[in-house]
């Protein structure tokens, strides 16, 4: 799979981009443990400046997200000179500063969409978020975006408290005329790495993916869109991915293929979700603007190896032995880095787990069917002793 990447061409189609990492909230669930400013984050000339190298690079989509994008005075100046050079531009926001005003902005300089945080119902989100009253704020501002002309998306963490509640909250999102869900599992990295307990089991995953299967499979609005960590082939399969898509099936993280991820201090990563110095790890940091050209940085030899340099012998445990192996390459990078400590080896894929549960399944009856066929000997009777046959 990696050699058809490699024939496309690796360009970073897709952007997410940390405007800033300050953040007027302090979820429990932040894998970037948002809430200060990085001391040295870019400057407005640096920023419009990446706007100009990521365009000449050919980036189509790109999301501005953070800690919390609104709170950089400049975003509206880098996403209208984003779009002005026909990149088509998203935001993701918690909505805290969202008001009538934000939106009036975003339509002016040209936002695609906006995509605000819901963490499930309220008595959840409210727990997750740490911000009473702030549930029923982000509802108003998908209702005042609609009503404006302002495509609203919703973007939810699927973890132990509102994997139970997924049903309900597609019912809230119709009823507010929302037009996009993502969906994406928690994992254990920033704050979450401090709330262990709310992260779902591998074993979840063989109720999670083929509940949110069942959801992408809906035809009415909102359309459900599965983040990259979920998955993967099995039964669910034909529904999570894309079927209008040139590929409708998983093929792998694309990560450094044609996805980059920039921090809000020059440095570049094949994803933002993939840990870097707040998270004391710096593996996947590729280089920063400030002392090489993007350009250079994305066409290093040796650049995101762990996608781009990829071998089958590099996984390991059930990965390795898998005969999906070659093609998925060990799932989301983020995900199997978080719970393993490698890139290439994923606990939380679907059919693995599908497969362990029939290894465990069958050995189960082997062992049943074993006992039942072991003489009974009644309560009452002596047991008899088995003499020993000389050879």
């Amino acid at each position: 799979m990696i050699k058809l990447l490699k024939k496309f061409g690796y360009l970073p189609r897709l952007a997410v981009w940390e405007l800033t990492l300050k953040c007027n909230l302090n979820c429990r669930h932040c894998g970037s443990r948002a809430g200060r400013k990085r001391a040295d984050e870019l400057t407005t000339p640096e920023a419009l400046k990446l706007c100009k190298d990521l365009a000449e690079l050919k980036c189509r989509h790109l999301t501005l997200s953070g800690g919390e994008p609104l709170l950089r005075k400049d975003w509206p100046l880098i996403c209208s000179t984003l779009v002005d050079l026909g990149v088509k531009t998203n935001m993701v926001t918690n909505g805290k500063s969202w008001n009538k005003d934000t939106t009036k902005t975003a339509l002016a300089v040209g936002l695609e969409s906006a995509a605000f945080s819901i963490d499930g119902l309220e008595e959840t989100h409210t727990y997750i978020r740490r911000e009473p009253g702030h549930w029923k704020h982000v509802w108003s501002c998908i209702d005042h975006c609609k009503q404006m002309g302002l495509t609203a998306s919703v973007i939810t963490v699927v973890h132990r408290k509102n994997l139970h509640e997924l049903d309900e909250l597609r019912q809230l999102l119709i009823d507010h005329g929302v037009d996009r869900w993502q969906v994406q599992l928690a994992n254990p990295t920033g704050n979450m790495a401090d709330h262990r307990d709310l992260c779902l089991e591998p074993e979840d995953v063989l109720v999670v993916v083929p509940k949110l299967a069942e959801l992408c499979a809906k035809k009415s609005r909102p359309k459900v869109y599965p983040a990259h960590n979920v998955g993967y082939y099995g039964e669910p399969e034909e529904h999570l991915r894309d079927t209008g898509g040139a590929i409708p099936f998983w093929v792998g993280c694309t990560a450094g293929c044609s996805v980059i991820g920039i921090e809000s201090n020059g440095g570049i990563k094949g994803c933002l979700s993939l840990p870097s110095a707040m998270n004391g790890e710096d593996r996947f940091l590729e280089g920063n603007i400030r002392d090489t050209p993007l350009r250079e940085i994305w066409y290093r030899r040796g650049a995101f190896s762990y996608n781009r340099d990829f071998t089958t012998e590099q996984l390991s445990g059930y990965c390795a032995e898998c005969d999906y192996a070659e093609i998925c390459r060990g799932g989301c990078s983020w995900t199997a880095f978080a719970y393993t400590g490698s890139r290439f080896e994923n606990l939380y894929c679907y059919w693995r787990q599908l497969k362990e549960k029939e290894k465990r399944e069958a050995a189960s009856r082997k062992e049943s069917s074993s006992n039942d066929n072991q003489p009974s000997t009644p309560a009452d009777s002596p047991k008899r002793r088995i003499p020993v046959v000389q050879g």
